[in-house]
């Protein structure tokens, strides 16, 4: 089965489904996420949503951000590195995650990502991700 490209496709993975993760946007390098408090009940500090994941968000995020940018033969690997700063907690009604590629190589991709309460604005996160960029071997011509 091939990697998720469009939104709803991304919708239809366990865990967007388990979290009623919703995909607003996605652009050339940038995908925004929806979060409605409500579907996750994992808490953390202050009641509000649970550190790891906050982080988990981050790195769906900014897989959406990939995949956006992706050529053929091309394909997400794994994520090598993810940091996180907590700024506040998030217990708005919906959090939007927003991420943006900082860099995309030839063999990783960094990508910026914002998780904010989406009446407040307020930002309560911000993670860096790394992931790598695999590309499919073809054999030459003969």
């Amino acid at each position: 089965m091939s990697a998720p490209r469009t939104p709803a496709e991304w919708e239809a993975t366990p865990f967007f489904r388990e979290y009623d993760l919703r995909v607003d946007a996605v652009g050339d390098g940038y995908a925004r996420l929806a979060a409605h408090r409500e579907a996750i009940k994992l808490r953390g500090a202050r009641d509000g949503l649970n550190g790891g994941i906050v982080a988990s968000l981050g790195e769906a995020a900014m897989r959406v951000c990939l995949a956006s940018m992706l050529g053929d033969g091309e394909q997400a690997g794994p994520t090598r590195e993810l940091t996180v700063a907590f700024l506040s907690s998030a217990r708005g009604d919906t959090s939007l995650v927003e991420a943006r590629m900082m860099r995309k190589g030839g063999t990783l991709a960094v990508g910026d990502v914002e998780l904010r309460n989406a009446e407040t604005g307020e930002l309560n996160a911000k993670i860096r991700v790394s992931c790598e960029v695999h590309r499919a071997f073809s054999t030459p011509a003969r």
